[in-house]
């Protein structure tokens, strides 16, 4: 086990891909702190999935965006475990999809306050409690559109732009402290509440032509990546971004939401 008797944190972890992310963490000997913001049951079943694995679970009510929710998420993690050893600043959220003149500020800074300064205010009190108890890892979660642009979607590239060069910063500031922070970029990846293309769309075919991997990935594929990156296998590396698409960032091209039929949606 990899990660046997450690300490993690995960935000947005009542499913997708925080909720994968715990299990793995679980099924490789870590203990969880199970962050959620609106979906208890979610929280719930992560929460027993961590136990049946035979590992303890907390479940911590946290908006990210939130500085004192954070803080008490962190302290949960100290009260009930004395340390923290594992961090993955998962919750985000996409926002709308229209072009960018129909977006409003409140709509873009919506989107900034959950993905951007929710990772700072994640990664921000999970480093200090780690810089007193021993150092530790922590996982930001980038995307493939934080590195390559569409339409419809510059609120949420922006966010996301912006988690790979916090990340990149905040390794040379929090190396000193024996802590590693590196981010995941995903590429197409399913969860409940982002469905893929209907099957037959021209989209979907498009994702499947654009990606060498020809499919579509997991929740599990980001979770193991988050294993390897909190675990001593990746003891040698830091402020880095893995991107586990499938392969279609080697090509940098994305297939667009407008050339290929989705509709303009206009709220999550």
């Amino acid at each position: 086990m990899r990660l046997r008797d450690k300490v993690a944190l995960v935000t947005g972890a009542s499913g997708g891909l925080g909720g994968a992310i715990c299990r793995e963490f679980a099924a490789e000997g870590a203990d969880s702190i199970v962050v959620y913001r609106g979906d208890a049951e979610g929280a719930e079943r992560t929460a027993a999935a961590v136990r049946a694995a035979g590992r303890r679970a907390e479940i911590v009510r946290a908006d990210v965006g939130c500085e004192a929710e954070v803080v008490a998420a962190v302290a949960a993690a100290e009260e009930r475990f004395g340390r923290l050893d594992i961090a993955a600043a998962v919750a985000g959220i996409g926002g709308a999809l229209k072009p960018l003149l129909d977006f409003g500020a409140e709509e873009f800074e919506r989107v900034t306050r959950v993905n951007v300064t929710g990772t700072y205010l994640t990664v921000r009190h999970a480093a200090a409690l780690m810089a007193r108890t021993g150092g530790g890892a922590i996982v930001t979660m980038s995307s493939i559109h934080g590195v390559s642009g569409t339409h419809y979607a510059a609120p949420y590239e922006a966010s996301k732009a912006a988690i790979i060069g916090f990340t990149r910063g905040a390794a040379f500031d929090l190396a000193e402290h024996g802590i590693r922070i590196n981010a995941i970029a995903p590429g197409a990846v399913p969860v409940p509440n982002d469905p893929p293309p209907p099957e037959g769309s021209a989209l979907r075919d498009a994702w499947m032509r654009y990606t060498p991997l020809g499919r579509f990935g997991t929740p599990l594929d980001i979770a193991r990546a988050a294993v390897y990156l909190a675990s001593s296998d990746a003891d040698w590396v830091t402020g880095q971004v893995l991107h586990v698409d499938g392969g279609i960032s080697a090509g940098r091209l994305l297939p667009s939401f407008k050339h290929y039929g989705a509709k303009p949606r206009m709220s999550d």
